[in-house]
C-alpha cells in the first residue's frame, strides 16, 4: 500500500511539472504562434526556450529559418497560477 501511495504521488508531481503547448498555430498573415503554459514552479523563460526550439524545428522542417516577431511572457502569480509564454514567429 505504501509503495502504491509513493508511486501515485510521484506520478502526480511529474504530471504537474509538464508544460502544455498549443503547437504551431497558423496566423492570417503568414505568421505562426506557439503558446506554452507551465505549472506554478515553471518560469516563463524556460517555456520560451522550449517554444523557440519548437519553432526553429518547425521552420527547419520547411527548409526555412526561424524569425521571432513577438513574445509575451507571464510569470505565475496569485491570479494566474501558471506561467505562460506566447511566441509569434515567421519562417523565412
Amino acid at each position: 500500500m505504501r509503495g502504491f501511495m509513493v508511486a501515485t504521488t510521484a506520478a502526480l508531481l511529474l504530471a504537474g511539472c509538464a508544460a502544455s503547448s498549443s503547437g504551431p498555430v497558423a496566423g492570417f498573415d503568414g505568421s505562426w504562434t506557439i503558446s506554452k503554459r507551465g505549472v506554478v514552479a515553471a518560469q516563463p523563460q524556460a517555456l520560451t526556450r522550449a517554444a523557440i526550439e519548437e519553432a526553429t524545428a518547425h521552420c527547419a522542417g520547411q527548409g526555412k529559418r526561424f524569425r521571432q516577431l513577438d513574445l509575451k511572457e507571464s510569470p505565475p502569480g496569485l491570479l494566474a497560477p501558471r506561467a505562460e509564454s506566447a511566441l509569434t514567429f515567421q519562417c523565412d
